[in-house]
């Protein structure tokens, strides 16, 4: 009788445990999908002619959301195993800001020329990989990274990439100033051509991809650089690997959302507290938890007034005092 207590009153496994945990996600994703949908001017499942269309768009901000959050989040799980810091994140290394330069570079570029030159994520990706590189090895030292001289490169240069853009702004005579400032403050592009939107689609859901092929070699990267050869870990083609992944990811999210902040923090250390560890979990989780965090944000702002806020805003707000506190319990 006491067995068969004790086995009633047992702990739930940790798969099916983590497996409950995943299900209950998806299903407040859905739920929160389903509730942006329906909020607007008025609250309520859109009707008629006219509904159609502001469906469209709403299903439109949704589906940019979910991909944003995505790549943002994913693309803080690989930095994070690339630089052995859990601190690393796009906003925080510069490279969203890298990537913004890019982005407006080429298309005021491809106005002055006056033809196209190539996807809207081209000039994003080739910023953010500008600006990685320079984080990444500013960061080395004696073979290894030094997590501060990395983080202290990172905001330099998101600070720099800051004025450039700045820069670009003013410079920017024959662009569309009201809508350059408005996707700087983090809003979902809904307005995006459709095969700029499928590329950067495709490349996000082949990055997530490629990372969870690697979730072996990333756990054990995490050990010391000796330790991960000897293990059979090619160190050098993973952190290559990485290296691109994380630039396509976050330049992606920043043609279709802006710089948004925080993201790429938030979402993978909820996941490790949630999930632990393992980069599989860990990969899938953050993948979720960032659909569902930009979701959330445009629910939220959609619903302040009946009008479209800054999803930025929303992520920094709630980003910027769970790093404070993860930096207060690291001091700890």
């Amino acid at each position: 009788m006491r067995s068969s207590e004790q086995t009633t009153l047992s702990p739930m496994p940790r798969p099916r445990r983590h497996l409950f945990i995943l299900g209950a996600l998806l299903a407040v994703l859905a739920a929160l999908c389903v509730l942006r949908l329906m909020i607007g001017s008025t609250f309520g499942w859109p009707s008629g002619e006219y509904g159609r269309s502001i469906l469209q768009i709403r299903l439109t901000l949704v589906f940019v959301a979910i991909v944003a959050g995505v790549a943002l989040s994913t693309s803080g799980v690989a930095l994070q195993a690339l630089l052995r810091n859990p601190l690393a994140e796009p906003f925080i290394l510069g490279l969203a800001a890298g990537a913004a330069v890019g982005y407006i570079g080429q298309q005021m570029l491809s106005k002055h020329l006056q033809q196209s030159l190539g996807p809207l994520h081209l000039g994003a990706l080739l910023g953010g990989m500008a600006t990685l590189a320079v984080v990444y090895f500013a960061g080395r030292r004696r073979g290894g990274i030094d997590p501060f001289s990395m983080l202290l490169t990172g905001v330099v240069l998101s600070a720099f990439n800051g004025a450039v853009i700045m820069i670009l702004y003013q410079l920017n005579t024959e662009g569309d100033m009201a809508q350059l400032a408005r996707w700087m403050q983090g809003y979902l592009e809904e307005s995006l051509g459709l095969r700029d939107m499928l590329i950067i689609t495709v490349f996000t859901f082949a990055g997530l991809g490629v990372l969870l092929t690697q979730c072996r070699a990333m756990d054990v990267a995490l050990f010391s650089d000796s330790e991960a050869v000897a293990m059979g870990v090619n160190l050098t083609r993973l952190r290559t690997l990485l290296f691109v992944v994380a630039a396509l990811l976050a330049s992606g999210a920043v043609v279709l959302a802006g710089p948004l902040a925080f993201v790429g923090f938030i979402c993978p250390h909820i996941a490790r507290l949630l999930f632990g560890p393992s980069h599989r979990m860990l990969l899938i989780a953050s993948a979720i938890l960032g659909a569902l965090l930009i979701v959330l944000a445009n629910t939220v702002m959609a619903a302040i007034q009946q009008r479209q806020f800054p999803v930025g805003v929303f992520t920094a707000l709630v980003g910027g005092p769970v790093l404070l506190s993860v930096l207060r319990r690291s001091k700890r």
